[in-house]
Parts: structure tokens; C-alpha cells; sequence
């Protein structure tokens, strides 16, 4: 959030329905000098007032187009949806003729700040890819990795998790991290180090993955989570939010134009983390 404010007033372009607290976390975020906003639609009349509003009587398709058109002509700007985040969401990002994506493939990267030592910690893919393949994983990394950096971690720690640490051709994920790693060995993924496959009690202990023969700067130290589906990744984090009460946070990565979305792992407070992680993308 402080440096959200480093990097001056950006257009900023909302859809979706009426949200009061992501509407009044805009308005936070604008008296602090991150955004201009502009709302889009017959949703946000009512609002006329506090923010401007382009093309009122839209729907909610329509005023997603408006505010997407709005934003890819707008530079610096980008866009905030407030929901809900159904299948017409999705389709319109996906839909080829908004050119949203630009090719590339979209990914959820949640953050939080990890309890053991108050280190800031990404999780990937959280909400979008459900069984992503090998294909799939190298974008998602690639598309965290951009996150992380944004985010002022310059050299990403990225664990490639999987049930246990060992390459096992029964477990497609201890296959695919173990590529992954490689990758990285290699170079190809730029200054970031990835280690895998790894269970979690070596990801977290340096000590536990010494045990088993791994030696990596990678265990104890981890700035990004890679999980090997949506299912894990998404239990986990709704097992550190609802039980251990970790605020959470996260942004859509790998879109020309940043999204600000809030997914139903994060409280409604963390719209105006979400905002500021939208400004530094």
C-alpha cells in the first residue's frame, strides 16, 4: 500500500455490481492519490455523486465491455470488477475479440503475510486453472514470478509442491515440479529459483529437506507456493483464512491490463490491498 502511492494517479475503471465496501475502498484509495476512477453502468448510478459514471443505463455486459475497451486505450489504467464473478465474468476475459488476455493465460495469486516470520508469501493458482498441466504450470510461474517482482522481491523462492519430495511417474505433479526445477536450473525462468518436488514439511524446514537430501536455498525461505491444482491451493488458503485467521489478499495475473478482482478466499477488507497491488502491476 505505501508504495501504491510512489506510483502516482492511475485511471481506474469499475464494473460489476454495487459493491458498498469496494466502492468505498475506491474512494480510500483515490483520496490517497492512487486512482481516478470511473465507474461503468446502471449499477452505480446511485453513485453519481462520489464518482463519475459512463454509459448509466449499461448492464452489467455491457458496462465489463465499456470499462475493458476503456481501459486496454487507457495508459497508465486498469480495471476493477466488484461481481460477481460467474460465467459471464469469465467468458467475457476469455472472449478472444476483447483481446483481454492477450494470449496469454490468466492465474490468481493470492498473498499473505506468512505467520512464522511476518514474510510476505504468494500462492498460485488459487481460483482460475483447475487441473493445469505441465504447459499450464510453467505460465502460472511465469505469471507469479511478474507478481513477486512487482511486489519488490527480485530473486522469487518458488516451491513446486507436490504430496511428497520424491519423482514418483504415479504423481503427474512430482513430474512437473521436477521439470520446473530444472527450467530454473537452467535459467529459463530468469532470476528466480525453483526447487521441487516438495512435500510441505520440506518446503517449510530447512532442516527436513536437509534430512532427505535436499539441499536448496529454496526450503525454509519460500516466497511463492506452487500447488499442483486448484483444489489444494484453494483449501489451503481458505484453511489459513478461516482457521488461521491469515488476511488475505491477491490479484489476476497474466493480462496486458491489470484486473482488481476480490475471490471469495479474502475478506471484504482486502479490496483495498487488492487496489494497491492492481497500481503496482
Amino acid at each position: 500500500m505505501n508504495a501504491a502511492c510512489q506510483k502516482g494517479r492511475k485511471k481506474l475503471y469499475i464494473s460489476g455490481q454495487l459493491d458498498p465496501v469496494a466502492v468505498s475502498s475506491v474512494l480510500k484509495a483515490r483520496e490517497r492519490g492512487w486512482v481516478e476512477p470511473l465507474a461503468c453502468g446502471s449499477a452505480f448510478t446511485g453513485m453519481a455523486s462520489e464518482i463519475k459514471v459512463l454509459c448509466p443505463s449499461a448492464d452489467i455486459r455491457e458496462a465489463r465491455q465499456e470499462a475493458l475497451s476503456l481501459a486496454q486505450a487507457e495508459e497508465p489504467g486498469f480495471l476493477l470488477d466488484t461481481g460477481p464473478l460467474d460465467a459471464g465474468f469469465f467468458s467475457l476475459i476469455a472472449d478472444k475479440k476483447t483481446d483481454y488476455n492477450h494470449g496469454h493465460m490468466l492465474s490468481y495469486v493470492s498473498i499473505m503475510i506468512a505467520p512464522k516470520d511476518g514474510q510476505l508469501t504468494l500462492l498460485t493458482d488459487t481460483l482460475i486453472n483447475n487441473q493445469p498441466g505441465f504447459r499450464e504450470k510453467i505460465a502460472i510461474v511465469e505469471n507469479a514470478i511478474r507478481v513477486a517482482k512487482a511486489l519488490g522481491i527480485q530473486r522469487p523462492k518458488i516451491a513446486a509442491l507436490s504430496a511428497l519430495e520424491l519423482v514418483n511417474p504415479a504423481l503427474p505433479s512430482t513430474l512437473d515440479a521436477a521439470l520446473l526445477s530444472k527450467m530454473s536450473e537452467r535459467g529459463q525462468f530468469g532470476d528466480a529459483v525453483i526447487e521441487g518436488p516438495l512435500a510441505m514439511d520440506n518446503a517449510e524446514s530447512t532442516s527436513a529437506a536437509r534430512h532427505k537430501g535436499i539441499n536448496s536455498p529454496v526450503p525454509g525461505d519460500v516466497d511463492i507456493y506452487l500447488f499442483p491444482d486448484l483444489e489444494s491451493a484453494n483449501l489451503t488458503v481458505q484453511f489459513l483464512g478461516w482457521v488461521g485467521r491469515c488476511p488475505i489478499a491477491g490479484v489476476l495475473a497474466g493480462a496486458k491490463v491489470p484486473l482488481v478482482v476480490r475471490s471469495i478466499l479474502e475478506p471484504p477488507e482486502s479490496w483495498l490491498v487488492n487496489l494497491a497491488l492492481g497500481c503496482l502491476l
